[in-house]
């Protein structure tokens, strides 16, 4: 796969706990139990947007049994961390606020996150609430986008909702702010003065800038809104849609950095959105194989879809990504996204292929889009063996850079995941000075024809009821473009 994109690698391999000493290992993966890279994790998790449903030559709607197919797959994850974006001018209606209307579109969602305790980041894609041609602001949809807040917390009691996004990816020639850093700021403290009127900022913090970056050349933005907003900014963020070349090899560490430490002492950063577009030379063949694919796909948007989701590589890239972000000291992350049925780009029925299924399958696209993507799996275990609370320790690896390791725990409990992103299997001697005894170890082993499924969603240890003493040595096989994660949290 990194060579070529047709190439099929068949690896044997074998998983133990120990295996003797005179084995010679690729990597050394050190625990560090004392270092804390983060003593207050928020939880990773995922994009869960109202659904479309208008699919131009097709109108569906979502079935309460397949409303209870979402739960149950939310549940095998355990997301701590999701991140809703509506429109509020689709609620608004002669200049007036329609509370009511497609409420039943976003209320499963909320339901969900209030009954299960996961953190929401409500937003507002920007529609209409700025003119970026006249550079003013629309203070009537910025003060009602406000009272639909109001709305959802106060009167329908969803406390789940803790941050707020006003306009997505503001720095953006797409967005409705069209790069403009002080129309954002405009609107996001009008936004915020509204929000205080209603006494609603004891109970919810803006999250911003939610700038989409490439590089290390938008840093600006954190420390303006740093600058302008620090009062009403509870959580800062950005986006990212890396190159498998930038990730794999490990210069997105550097670039998550950079803006990490833009951010004033004492808040956190996530990433409020991530998933791999391919836009460095090094990844041409795959941006081609990715077109071709979308172009066989009937209902795949040419200009916005991620047709790797139906590849274990995806998953092990996505933890990449995900591994470096938690050790660069950012406290949550959100997958772009859940579900394909979702949104579409260029016409209704041309989906945005990026989720972890297609909802609507059976119904409408095809039976096989509603059945679980590989990368689902690799997302889950890095998120539900990552409750929020969790601390993060520091891992160093040495002697191979295409493994990356993380470390966590909370109340006794400890996750350690490692992903390797090469072609090869490699085996690492696994160390700790001060880690104590684990027991009752659960073994995962990401990587394709490995996994131990059971039903619709749910996944098996492939090894349980293990001990893990890294005091001692312990040599672990990783599979080519796979993931091991080792952890005694009991569910």
């Amino acid at each position: 796969m990194r060579q070529t994109v047709s190439k099929i690698i068949v690896s044997f391999w074998l998983v133990t706990t120990v295996i003797s000493c005179s084995a010679v290992s690729d990597a050394t993966v050190a625990v560090d139990s004392t270092a804390i890279i983060n003593s207050n994790y928020i939880g990773n998790g995922v994009q869960w947007d109202p659904y479309q449903l208008d699919y131009g030559e097709k109108q569906l709607k979502i079935s309460s049994e397949d409303w209870q197919k979402l739960y149950s797959r939310l549940d095998f994850m355990k997301p701590q961390f999701i991140r809703v974006m509506i429109n509020t001018t689709a609620v608004i209606e002669n200049g007036v606020l329609n509370e009511m209307k497609n409420y039943e579109n976003i209320a499963p969602i909320l339901e969900y996150c209030q009954s299960r305790n996961v953190k929401v980041v409500l937003g507002d894609w920007g529609d209409r609430m700025v003119n970026s041609k006249t550079n003013i602001i629309s203070e009537n949809n910025l003060k009602l986008a406000a009272k639909y807040l109001d709305f959802l917390v106060n009167k329908k009691g969803f406390s789940c909702i803790h941050y707020y996004n006003m306009i997505n990816e503001p720095n953006g020639f797409w967005s409705s702010t069209d790069e403009n850093y002080e129309l954002w700021k405009n609107a996001a403290g009008y936004f915020w003065s509204e929000v205080k009127a209603l006494n609603l900022d004891q109970k919810v913090s803006l999250l911003g800038p939610d700038i989409a970056i490439w590089k290390a050349d938008k840093v600006d933005w954190i420390t303006k809104s740093a600058k302008d907003l620090d009062h009403a900014i509870g959580v800062y963020d950005i986006h990212t849609y890396p190159s498998k070349i930038t990730v794999n090899s490990g210069q997105y560490t550097s670039i998550l950095k950079a803006y990490k430490d833009a951010v004033p002492a004492g808040k956190p950063i996530v990433m409020g959105e991530i998933g791999f577009k391919f836009v460095e030379k090094e990844d041409e063949a795959l941006l081609n194989e990715n077109i071709a694919r979308a172009k066989a796909k009937p209902y795949a948007s040419l200009e916005d879809s991620q047709m790797f989701v139906y590849d274990y590589v995806y998953g092990s890239d996505m933890a990449d990504a995900l591994i470096q972000t938690i050790n660069a000291g950012y406290s949550g992350s959100v997958a772009w996204m859940l579900d394909d049925a979702m949104h579409a780009k260029e016409e209704k029925n041309k989906l945005k292929v990026w989720g972890f299924w297609n909802i609507l399958g059976d119904e409408y696209f095809g039976a096989e889009e509603e059945k679980v993507r590989p990368w689902f799996y690799s997302w889950s275990l890095l998120t539900k063996y990552m409750p929020s609370g969790s601390q993060i320790h520091k891992v160093s690896v040495e002697g191979n850079p295409n493994l990356k390791a993380i470390s966590v725990s909370k109340e006794g409990k400890n996750m350690i995941a490692i992903v390797n992103v090469s072609s090869k299997a490699l085996q690492i001697n696994l160390t700790s000075k001060d880690l104590p005894v684990l027991n009752q170890i659960k073994k995962f082993v990401y990587a394709k024809d490995k996994l131990k499924f059971e039903g619709d969603h749910n996944l098996l240890a492939n090894q349980s009821n293990l001990t893990l003493d890294l005091n001692k040595k312990t040599t672990e096989t990783i599979p080519a473009e796979g993931l091991l994660v080792l952890t005694n949290f009991d569910y």
